[in-house]
């Protein structure tokens, strides 16, 4: 996002299909978690959109639903592994389901943070927001391709 895209390796709004790293794993790329990866990049992006004091308050909600995303999407994941051994296949089915439908409305929330702070900006700053995400979109697509 962004929350995968964002959480874990793509545009973090726009999350992408595989679930983060738990928490407490480490992310076998770099080392960081997969909260680290996002405030790396809230960091990264805060920077190069050149965030104003009158638009903090703004980023704020949109960088705090980052990280919900990631803590909420990584903790269902966590709680997946080690309840699945015991789950029938519905029951599976059923838990996936729920999990990827949360992760959309995660995303759903994040995207409606981000519009608001997009109108926020100035045409500069939308010009950089847009290039990044399609940067985002283009690396998540890169490694989907890659072989593993």
């Amino acid at each position: 996002m962004l929350a995968t895209l964002l959480l874990a390796g793509g545009p973090v709004w726009a999350q992408a299909p595989t679930p983060a790293p738990s928490a407490s794993s480490s992310n076998p790329t770099n080392g960081a978690t997969a909260e680290a990866q996002v405030d790396q990049r809230i960091a990264e992006m805060h920077r190069r959109l050149k965030i104003t004091p009158e638009q903090q308050s703004a980023w704020d909600a949109f960088a705090r639903l980052m990280r919900d995303n990631v803590t909420t999407t990584d903790r269902a994941y966590k709680d997946r592994r080690t309840s699945i051994a015991t789950m029938s296949a519905p029951e599976n089915m059923q838990n996936f389901a729920q999990i990827e439908q949360d992760r959309a409305q995660g995303v759903q929330n994040l995207s409606a943070a981000f519009q608001t702070l997009y109108g926020t900006m100035s045409d500069d700053q939308k010009h950089t927001a847009d290039t990044l995400f399609r940067h985002y979109a283009d690396r998540a697509e890169a490694r989907k391709r890659a072989p593993k």
